[in-house]
């Protein structure tokens, strides 16, 4: 419901008098009351909230003229027969006569409401998404979650995928993805290209990338929250759509009214049959440099995903829920080799978990939320080759993970200014690699590992908001008892409200991270999926601190917005395996430091019909390691210096379309010297990136029974094929090779023109 978002009970107690007076110049013809809505959300300063069902079949007519807000909501009540009941000065909900009013519960003031897009919000330090809310994003289909993400200034993917998501200098892994409580460790489809989350299951997306609330730890850089939401409320729910990838299907049955409910989502894809357009160029940017390019019936590539969850009201006060999440990615490529041999390579990559809920109100002002929950990830490649009936060559790589625990906590509502919260939080990480080497003869185990920890984290937050502050301050310890180390995490955030529309805002935190992704370092033929997830052992890998400092302006005026964040961020106990082309012998894992400094900027025009926005980001992310160039710092292989988007959305009717234009300074890449050694690190960089995106939808049904849109976008509409990144591969063609080092130079290209389209039904 939109309650969740824009009911926000603070007072603005001189705005009631000069809304009852002042006036504004209208006229409708038969417009969607939802458009109504909007026009007089801008023009009066106000906010609606109501449920979607309700608004949507409605229309209104209004002679031109100057009207009250008074009369224009006494004009919607008459001709929609909708009651609009005032929650404060500012605030109104939208409901049947017979029902009662959609209020919600109070939350804190929305700093930037209609971030980018409507559905995307800005509270505090938090960015809230509700993908069903989000309206036509450049180039994203379907409201992808991850994708979605990227729009924000200071959220890059330089390897252009959904989910290698580099925030504030931090690697992908250095992100906490959460769906429900449970832990991913991966989060994507198709090697990343998409999200492996259903955007249609109703769910909230809260984004922190500065003043992190302390119960969340584990990682260095941002905190992905995915929450599905909903109530056991009786009420019937479907939703069923398909594109040029993939259908997917939503369901809410009620299972005993008002008290239990039962919802299950699946997405599957059906390009293991069907190979669209949209499929084949993200094969072409995802297969590069492999034999990987003739997909059909035999040779295939595949991907689903599941999810359910149960919630039942026990009383009024108790509430308990079961979620399960299943995302899963198979490919199946055989080839024909000389000499008659065949060579058949397998992958399967799998994130499965679980997560119980219980939820207890204890009065009006305690509360108790605790939390059971489990992930498991598989990463399984096998390359087999058979060169007669009765001999083979077998390479198998495996990395697990298993990730489980409690988390309990208790929040004590003082009184309206002021909140406490205490948690504990229990959980253990096993984790293990093996890479074996197989043959009709011998079996032979190139690396094996197996990593395991028990982790016992508190934390203490306190919240205060007296008028014109926000205040809020928390910190976390950890005790890993594998490392017998610790970690003491302050985090601290403070928000003034300068004038009416200027806020000033700055944080600083605290951050462990003991999980991490590696390089591997035994060789594979298939180069897609490089990297494993290791736990810290006090020795090859360490502990993974960082500590960031935050401080920025938002300014709203009218219908624009301009938000300003500085930040500087240091991290200690970062690794690096072998660069590869640092000489044939040096196969140690090197340990460093390092640095990131930034400004991100957002400024937004907004229109009851139409928007735009730029973005724009700049980045200085360095890093040192032991035994490397000497010692000093050198740019990351991911540092994009400049990034730059503008973008412009407009809306006519039930039609809505919008464009973006994305800009960015290309990555550094090292240069060899005649001896295959490295002249200079990083110290070049490649060519400027700029891509093209549209997307448009069409909403051709909105009745209360059924609703329904079509859709399309099309990714780089000018086809520009940028130099994304530049590797070097070791060579072993010759023995000759083996002693004196040889490379290729492998070149890898972004996505060319994508087209997507999508067909949705709500009921």
């Amino acid at each position: 419901m939109r309650s969740v978002v824009l009911l926000i009970l603070f007072f603005y107690a001189t705005m009631g008098w000069s809304q009852k007076s002042h006036r504004s110049f209208f006229t409708f013809n038969n417009t969607p009351l939802s458009q109504v809505l909007a026009v007089i959300e801008t023009k009066f300063e106000v906010k609606y909230s109501y449920i979607d069902s309700i608004v949507a079949p409605k229309t209104i007519a209004l002679a031109e003229g100057n009207y009250t807000l008074e009369a224009v909501n006494n004009a919607i009540e008459n001709q929609a027969l909708l009651k609009i009941t005032p929650i404060n000065s500012r605030y109104f909900s939208v409901s049947l006569p017979d029902e009662p009013p959609v209020t919600g519960e109070p939350l804190k003031e929305i700093l930037i409401e209609v971030l980018l897009s409507k559905g995307i919000n800005k509270n505090d330090q938090q960015i809230t998404l509700m993908p069903q809310k989000i309206e036509a994003l450049p180039g994203v289909t379907d409201t992808d979650l991850l994708l979605s993400l990227q729009q924000l200034p200071g959220v890059k993917s330089p390897n252009e995928t959904a989910s290698g998501l580099y925030i504030r200098g931090g690697t992908s892994d250095q992100n906490l993805i959460l769906w429900d409580g449970i832990r991913m460790y991966h989060p994507g489809h198709l090697f990343g290209m998409i999200s492996g989350f259903n955007p249609n299951v109703p769910q909230i997306v809260n984004y922190q990338n500065q003043g992190t609330h302390p119960k969340f730890g584990e990682r260095i850089s941002s905190v992905i929250d995915i929450q599905p939401y909903g109530k056991a409320d009786g009420q019937w729910k479907v939703d069923a759509g398909i594109n040029a990838l993939n259908a997917d299907i939503y369901l809410k049955a009620p299972v005993i009214k008002s008290k239990l409910s039962l919802e299950l989502s699946g997405r599957k894809s059906f390009t293991e049959w069907l190979q669209t357009a949209t499929f084949d160029a993200l094969a072409d940017k995802v297969f590069q440099h492999t034999d990987f390019d003739d997909f059909d019936d035999q040779n295939k590539f595949r991907f689903t995903d599941y999810s359910a969850r149960l919630l039942w009201k026990a009383a009024e006060k108790t509430e308990f829920s079961f979620t399960s999440i299943w995302i899963d990615n198979n490919l199946d490529f055989s080839t024909s080799i000389p000499n008659n041999q065949t060579q058949n390579q397998k992958m399967r990559i799998d994130n499965q978990g679980f997560a119980f809920h219980w939820k207890q109100q204890y009065g009006k002002r305690l509360k108790q939320e605790t939390l059971l929950h489990y992930s498991g990830y598989t990463f399984e490649y096998k390359d087999r080759t058979d060169k007669t009936a009765d001999t083979f060559e077998l390479f198998q790589k495996l990395n697990r993970v298993t990730d489980s625990g409690m988390e309990t906590r208790l929040k004590f509502k003082y009184n309206d200014q002021m909140n406490f919260e205490l948690g504990y939080v229990l959980s253990g990480n096993d984790v293990s690699h093996s890479f074996v080497s197989q043959s009709q003869d011998l079996s032979i185990t190139l690396d094996l590992k197996h990593f395991f920890n028990v982790t016992h984290s508190g934390y203490v937050f306190w919240q205060y908001q007296p008028q014109k502050w926000s205040f809020q301050a928390g910190t976390r310890y950890n005790y890993f008892s594998a490392l017998k180390a610790d970690s003491f995490e302050p985090r601290v955030f403070v928000q003034r409200t300068i004038t009416n529309g200027l806020f000033w805002q700055t944080s600083y935190e605290r951050k462990s991270q003991i999980m991490s992704q590696v390089r591997e370092s035994v060789a594979n033929d298939l180069s897609l999926e490089n990297y494993l997830w290791v736990l810290a052992d006090k020795e090859n890998y360490p502990i993974q601190r960082a500590h960031q400092f935050t401080t920025g302006l938002i300014y709203k005026k009218n219908s624009w917005v301009f938000d300003l964040e500085t930040y500087y961020k240091i991290a200690h106990g970062i690794t690096s395996l072998t660069f590869g082309f640092l000489n044939q012998f040096d196969s140690q894992i090197h340990q460093g430091k390092g640095f990131t400094k930034g400004i991100d900027i957002l400024i937004q025009k907004n229109a009851p019909n139409w928007r735009s926005w730029l973005t724009y980001t700049f980045q200085d992310s360095k890093n040192r390691f032991d035994a490397v160039n000497n010692g000093d710092y050198f740019p990351i292989n991911a540092d994009i210096r400049h990034a730059l988007n503008l973008s412009f959305y407009k809306k006519w009717n039930h039609f809505s379309v919008t464009s973006g234009w994305f800009w960015h300074s290309g990555k550094p890449y090292s240069l060899l010297n005649q001896s295959n050694q490295v002249a200079a690190f990083n110290t070049e960089r490649l060519s400027s990136y700029h891509r093209l995106d549209v997307s448009a939808i069409y909403q051709f049904r909105t009745q209360k029974s059924w609703s329904g849109k079509v859709g399309f976008s099309i990714y780089n509409l000018y086809n520009r094929r940028s130099l994304i990144s530049r590797e070097y591969e070791r060579q072993y063609s010759s023995i000759g090779s083996v002693v004196n080092t040889s490379y290729k130079t492998q070149d890898y290209y972004s996505l060319g023109v994508m087209p997507n389209i999508f067909v949705r039904i709500s009921l």
